[in-house]
């Protein structure tokens, strides 16, 4: 035994390559396969329920579902007549206001209360053109304007005003915010 070489003693090269390799396996793999599960879980728990509700602009939501249907106004209800609203929505609109430098932002969803189903299905023809007019009206106005609310029923009645040209079938009634977020 005393004369035995350091070569002996210490592990030989593939007996430490085989080792490295049973330490990757017995800890690198189910560590791999609890991080692909844990990837797997938020995305299927928060990501994906969020990319569904932001599909389209055109989403029914419940209160859009409770206007939709038949609501009898005090007028309507004297002449008999029942009142139907159609709202079609644009979600989660960005918009960098004036002076802002992209330092600051307003995340707005926007709804338009129309007077038949004919004049919501032009506004969803024509969401680019509703993108852009009201792209074009936030942008322009800075964030004190932005920011002081007994500015926005103007800001309410500038959008309703452009985008009542765009509505030709039926008649734009009303414009609301639904998300009025601003960064």
């Amino acid at each position: 035994m005393a004369d035995e070489t350091p070569e002996q003693t210490s592990p030989a090269p593939e007996e430490q390559k085989g080792r490295a390799l049973k330490k990757i396996v017995l800890i690198g793999v189910p560590a791999f396969f609890m991080q692909l599960v844990l990837v797997y879980f938020l995305t299927a728990k928060f990501l994906v329920p969020v990319a569904l509700q932001n599909t389209g602009a055109m989403i029914v939501t419940p209160v859009a579902q409770a206007h939709c249907e038949h609501t009898e106004s005090p007028a309507a209800e004297k002449k008999g007549d029942v009142r139907e609203e159609y709202i079609y929505v644009i979600k989660d609109l960005i918009i960098n206001p004036a002076g802002t430098n992209g330092q600051r932002y307003l995340l707005t969803t926007i709804g338009f209360n129309v007077s038949s189903e004919e004049a919501r299905k032009e506004l969803e023809k024509k969401e680019l053109a509703v993108r852009d007019a009201l792209n074009s009206i936030l942008t322009s106005k800075t964030m004190d304007d932005l920011i002081d609310v007994s500015k926005r029923e103007l800001l309410r009645q500038e959008i309703f005003t452009r985008c009542r040209e765009l509505v030709k079938i039926g008649k734009l009634q009303s414009v609301y915010f639904s998300k009025y977020i601003i960064q």
